[in-house]
């Protein structure tokens, strides 16, 4: 029998998988896809002591925008600390391992594809190299957490 937790991580994990089959093979990622979309629903500007507890589905919603953001933005002093918040919960680990995993393969690939070529732009290969030091710093860092 799957723990609650468990199931849900599932559910989520292939419902992400399932987001987009069309857009996937286009090359678009997950998170530039959940970074462009505007929000469904919006956050009450003020929760009273009697407001029901957030919803468990909710609070993942708020954890994929958080690390969203955090992977999307490397050089924010606080997007390590955010990923290795979240993935070191055991909940969690598994889905966030797996996203960074795919985000370190799509950079890697960028990556590989400009060494083949001699431009003068270094600045889109420095960027792409602290992109994979960071993705692979933030794996590091759940892995040993």
């Amino acid at each position: 029998m799957i723990r609650p937790s468990a199931k849900t991580a599932v559910v989520f994990t292939l419902s992400l998988a399932c987001l987009l089959p069309s857009q996937a093979s286009a090359g678009i990622s997950i998170t530039s896809y959940l970074s462009a979309q505007e929000p469904v629903f919006s956050t009450p500007k003020t929760v009273s002591k009697e407001a029901e507890p957030l919803s468990e589905e909710y609070q993942i919603g708020v954890m994929v925008k958080a690390l969203s953001r955090a992977i999307a933005s490397a050089d924010e002093p606080d997007s390590l600390h955010i990923i290795t918040q979240y993935g070191t919960d055991s909940r969690y680990y598994v889905m966030i391992r797996g996203w960074l995993v795919q985000e370190l393969s799509g950079v890697q690939s960028q990556l590989d594809a400009t060494r083949g070529h001699k431009t003068e732009d270094h600045s889109a290969k420095e960027k792409l190299t602290e992109r994979v030091g960071f993705l692979t710093q933030a794996i590091r860092r759940i892995d040993l957490e």
